[in-house]
């Protein structure tokens, strides 16, 4: 799934080690493929890109995410997506997301894959979600994520 551009604003890290993250997308899609890569990006020590990762590299390591809301399925997608470059390294270099659907209980979920080299080392932040990202959208479709990073 090919997604579009997105916006990204990384504050400042605070004295308690935290920054606030907001994403802006057209749709659901491209905000949350846009949080994973800025995320992915923060974790590796990379300075954050506007545009989604490539489609093709030597490993691909899945990520899923579920929950009643867009921002608790989104929480457990980008847990996911730190314990996957956690375990693989900072090779693991681009996200894309292959689905976002509204469950049959009134839920979400998500899945993807992070796709880089194998190794890389070990992510330079220890690098955490602190609480549920908020996730709102205009009546275009128009997404923007909030979320605020921690680091250790």
């Amino acid at each position: 799934m090919q997604t579009d551009a997105f916006s990204h604003t990384l504050g400042d890290w605070g004295s308690d080690a935290s920054a606030p993250l907001t994403v802006q997308g057209a749709t659901i899609d491209a905000a949350i493929a846009g949080t994973l890569e800025t995320i992915l990006d923060v974790a590796s020590g990379r300075e954050p890109s506007t545009t989604a990762g490539a489609d093709a590299a030597s490993i691909s390591a899945p990520i899923r995410g579920q929950g009643p809301s867009y921002g608790e399925a989104l929480f457990e997608l980008a847990n996911d997506l730190l314990a996957q470059l956690d375990a693989n390294g900072t090779g693991l270099t681009a996200v894309r997301l292959d689905g976002v659907l509204a469950t049959d209980d009134g839920g979400f979920t998500a899945w993807g894959n992070a796709i880089g080299e194998a190794g890389g080392g070990r992510p330079p932040l220890n690098l955490s979600l602190a609480g549920t990202p908020e996730v709102t959208q205009d009546d275009s479709g128009q997404t923007t994520i909030t979320v605020t990073l921690s680091r250790a």
